[in-house]
Order: C-alpha cells, then sequence, then structure tokens
C-alpha cells in the first residue's frame, strides 16, 4: 500500500443456505439474495444441507416447509443440532401448513412467508433476520 492510501475493509459476505426440491425457485433466491451481497449455497434435499451445514456457518437457512418424505419438523430436527448457535431460518411453502405446523412454527418463532414469494416481502424478510443476527451480542 502506499502512503496516504487507506485500507478498505469490508465485512465478509453473510452466508445462506437455501434448500428445496424446485430448482427453478432455488435460482431465483440465489439471484434475489446475491444481489443483496450475500454468498448463497443452494441444496436440493436434507442430505445435501447437512453436508452444507457441517461444511460452513450460515447466518441464515432459506427452506421449502414441505419437501417430499421430509416436512419442516423432520427437517429442523435434523439440522437444528448441526446448525450453529444464531443462525436464522426462514421457511416457505407453496401449501398452507397445517395447525400443527403452524404452531411448531409460531412455538419456536420461526419465520414463514407463502409461495409464491412475493419479492418485496421476501427482501423485507431478508434484512430484518440478517439483521437480527447482527444484533445478537
Amino acid at each position: 500500500m502506499k502512503e496516504g492510501e487507506r485500507a478498505v475493509r469490508t465485512a465478509p459476505a453473510k452466508r445462506v443456505l437455501a434448500i428445496d426440491t424446485d430448482r427453478a425457485f432455488l435460482t431465483a433466491v440465489r439471484r434475489v439474495v446475491e444481489s443483496g451481497s450475500c454468498r448463497v449455497d443452494l441444496a436440493h434435499n436434507a442430505a445435501e444441507a447437512r453436508g452444507c451445514i457441517r461444511r460452513h456457518h450460515y447466518h441464515l437457512v432459506i427452506s421449502e416447509l414441505c419437501m417430499p418424505q421430509l416436512d419442516g419438523v423432520a427437517l429442523f430436527a435434523r439440522l437444528g443440532k448441526a446448525m450453529r448457535k444464531g443462525t436464522r431460518l426462514l421457511f416457505v411453502s407453496s401449501t398452507r401448513p397445517s395447525p400443527e405446523m403452524r404452531s411448531f412454527l409460531e412455538e419456536r418463532h420461526l419465520s414463514y412467508l407463502d409461495k409464491p414469494v412475493h419479492l418485496r416481502r421476501f427482501l423485507d424478510k431478508l434484512d430484518d433476520l440478517l439483521r437480527e443476527e447482527e444484533e445478537e451480542p
């Protein structure tokens, strides 16, 4: 560095994991979230997601609530042990959650959005969840 120049320090990009069997939805999530300077990894099932979580710390995990052979409760149980404290979760689904699933989400204060996801609502939710993560001690 030359005299008089100042080093510019940037915070590392937030890391987000998106889990869904719908490849088109994952592609859309990647484009939208990466445009906000986050790094996005994609998983098409719970096994892939578990591998990603073992390798990286995620600030946010976005997941389909009702994937074939694995609902949100089972996914939460499988991934919960592997995720680091402070990781935020956002569930999305094209089918209405059952009353039991709604209770599960509410009791654990988990965020949820209906598909099709409205872009403004999605961006606002991402911003809220990522900001919450920054504010934790």
